[in-house]
């Protein structure tokens, strides 16, 4: 990414999302002030410009990127991780969840019953 100015017409794309200045620009941290600056001919630095196309253009929450996930991230980014065959292993996820219906959280349940158990049993060993 670079830091050069980007030219493009952020009022159109603004109001094709149905959001009033204050709600598109402070999505991507900017001030309502700032982003009509920008609605008006004012370049936008290029980091502005890459997070309006993140959220606004692919719907991507920036915000949601933390340290904990952020290697995971960049594996996707980066195709370490194949985004096909993780989606189609969510999807088996929740097939199986919802076959499972109530018997999922009696299992979690009595996951939980069983691991206090062991802890409790082990702690009791010499």
């Amino acid at each position: 990414m670079h830091d050069t100015p980007v030219k493009q017409d952020y009022r159109s794309l603004r109001r094709q999302t149905g959001l009033n200045q204050q709600q598109f620009w402070s999505r991507v941290f900017v001030t309502q002030s700032g982003g009509s600056r920008y609605e008006n001919e004012r370049s936008v630095p290029a980091p502005v410009a890459e997070l309006v196309r993140l959220h606004h253009q692919l719907g991507i929450d920036t915000s949601k990127i933390t340290p904990a996930n952020a290697d995971l991230v960049r594996s996707l980014l980066s195709g370490d991780i194949d985004s096909a065959m993780l989606e189609a292993t969510a999807q088996r996820c929740r097939l199986v969840m919802a076959a499972l219906g109530n018997g999922a959280s009696e299992l979690l349940t009595l996951s939980g019953h069983i691991t206090r158990v062991l802890g409790t049993h082990t702690e009791a060993r010499p």
